[in-house]
């Protein structure tokens, strides 16, 4: 509900200005406890000293402990326990405590239960000071602070009707006021009485026809009424009332947005995003949504890529900012530029490691080897023992075929691990290195390692199992870790691919056809060891026909010609 969003931000207003001008000024304190017999002069004098201690010399610790004193001798003094909450600022609950005491103690008196209800909705006890703002409400009828908090309270408490009709109420009894017809066309929104709105909202665009709020809010219910043309038009008269106001370009903005006016949204989100006033994180979230969307983003590509680079402008230093440009010139092919960005990006104090993994990485792409070779020394020396930057170069080194100087960097990076996660992945990379060494036993020694830190760490399941598997080695226990890498992440093609080819080879090829179908369907029959491995699968099913298609597939994608002949020749003779 949109009366819901603006509560807690008004309730933050209305507790503030709780004791100032809107409730008019501080009490004069009367001693309602000795009203018809004779007073106390000198508790009344000593009541006195305390609040000129309080309210003139900003004596706080000399005024309480005079409150303290007289509540100890008379715990029903009213003014005390008053002058206790209001000075108890810094403990809420403490002052709830001597508010609601001197609320009980006098309950007729409005500024003891003002004060109570207040304090009330500042610790969020809504339920509670529904009641209390009834009460102020028979002490004094023609207080507007009031009427706002009853309804708020009502809203607040699923009873938007009586919200609606307090809110009534005030209009009869002094007027329209602007604050209070702003929250009933809010309600009355939220309560879908479209026509009322309407009709109440013209009226207060008669009267106030510069206040862009009102024009806003009867946009809203053209708009929820299903009056377009009406919608549109008030939002633009908002717009010219004043073309630059934040919230006017947001909700315009919206508002297109939920049409599917895409050109006209663009145009307002352009101007929000060029104005210095809104916040860079904001703006950077709204082009995270824009882009987000893949169709939006392609259909737009070019008017979003002016935008984007209008920020890169703007905050030419702002490592998000650069990120998402960098990112923008990679999807239009301007892969060079978008290097030279993230570079010169690197030098950033927020840089971390992933930073220099991502510019690393796409130097690789882009066949950079020199610039790789930098930024990553540049890594190793300003992240030694970031367990990423240890996973990186050790990995890079694997390929370049130095698995003994990958695999000595890793066991001495795992010292760096801060938890057994990381010391899992770094024991998992030693045993891939190792199976690509062909060291078998070493291999699965570490992965046992890495397991033993972490029981799910799903990349050492996966590649565990499927080693096995290729050594017909173990099958019972690779199916079992194949097994819950799928569960531990659904959807990945090369994970129910590791489990059929498990299940074929402990000869469950029905199962294993099933779930090669749905890796197939996932991968887009795009991989060839997925290929090559359901065409053997279907061979052992007896349809040889398809089985040879798929492997002729395979190839088609990349598998090596002369091993699949090879392969075929094997399995066909079997």
């Amino acid at each position: 509900m949109r009366f819901i969003g603006i509560i807690l931000s008004v309730v933050a207003a209305l507790v503030i200005t709780a004791h100032e001008s809107a409730y008019g000024a501080m009490p004069i304190v009367r001693d309602s406890i000795s009203e018809g017999v004779e007073p106390s002069h000198r508790r009344t004098y000593r009541h006195s000293e305390a609040v000129q201690r309080f309210a003139i010399h900003r004596d706080t610790t000399t005024a309480r402990n005079i409150w303290q004193e007289l509540i100890a001798e008379d715990s029903t003094y009213a003014p005390a326990h008053y002058y206790l909450s209001l000075s108890s600022s810094t403990d809420r609950r403490r002052a709830l405590h001597h508010a609601e005491r001197a609320y009980k103690i006098d309950s007729s008196n409005k500024w003891y239960v003002n004060n109570y209800g207040s304090l009330l909705l500042t610790l969020g006890q809504y339920h509670k000071a529904l009641p209390i703002y009834r009460h102020l409400m028979s002490l004094d009828n023609r207080d507007l602070a009031t009427y706002h908090a009853l309804a708020l309270l009502y809203g607040i408490e699923g009873m938007p009707y009586s919200a609606i009709s307090i809110l009534d109420s005030a209009e009869l009894r002094m007027g329209r006021n602007s604050v209070l017809s702003m929250l009933k066309q809010n309600l009355l929104l939220d309560t879908r009485q479209y026509a009322r709105v309407i009709k109440e909202g013209e009226q207060l665009v008669s009267e106030l026809p510069y206040d862009i709020d009102i024009c806003i809010n009867l946009a809203q219910a053209y708009e929820a009424s299903g009056q377009d043309s009406l919608a549109t038009a008030t939002y633009e008269r908002a717009f010219r009332i004043d073309s630059t106001n934040l919230n006017t370009l947001e909700e315009i903005a919206e508002y297109h947005a939920r049409r599917g006016n895409h050109r006209q949204m663009l145009d307002y989100i352009e101007r929000l995003l060029a104005d210095e006033r809104y916040d860079v994180a904001r703006k950077i979230e709204y082009i995270d949504r824009l882009t987000t969307n893949t169709d939006f983003y392609r259909n737009n590509f070019f008017r979003l890529g002016g935008i984007i680079m209008k920020l890169a402008v703007d905050y030419p230093n702002d490592k998000p900012v650069v990120e998402r440009y960098a990112t923008h010139l990679l999807a239009a092919g301007s892969d060079d530029e978008a290097l030279e960005l993230l570079r010169r990006n690197l030098n950033h104090p927020t840089t971390i490691a992933d930073d220099y993994i991502a510019v690393i990485q796409l130097e690789e792409l882009m066949g950079r080897t020199e610039e790789m070779a930098i930024d990553l020394a540049a890594a190793q020396a300003r992240f030694a023992d970031d367990v990423n930057i240890i996973l990186y170069t050790a990995y890079n080194t694997m390929q370049q075929g130095d698995y003994a100087t990958a695999i000595k960097g890793l066991k001495r990076g795992v010292k760096f691990a801060e938890n057994d996660i990381e010391r899992s992945q770094i024991w998992g990379m030693i045993g891939d290195i190792y199976h690509e060494d062909k060291c078998d036993s070493k291999s699965f020694k570490a992965y046992d390692k890495a397991l033993g830190y972490n029981a799910d760490n799903v990349a050492v399941l996966n590649n565990y199992a499927y080693f096995l598997s290729l050594l017909d080695k173990d099958l019972e226990r690779a199916e079992a870790m194949a097994k819950r890498a799928t569960e531990l992440e659904r959807g990945n093609a090369t994970y129910i691919d590791t489990y059929a080819w498990v299940l074929h080879r402990l000869g469950r090829n029905s199962e294993a056809k099933t779930l090669m179908r749905q890796a197939l369907s996932l991968d887009g029959q795009r991989d060839p060891d997925i290929l090559a491995h359901y065409g053997d699968i279907l061979w052992s099913l007896g349809e040889k026909f398809m089985a040879e298609t798929y492997w002729k597939k395979a190839v088609e994608k990349g598998y090596d010609s002369d091993k699949m002949a090879e392969h075929i020749l094997t399995i066909t003779q079997q």
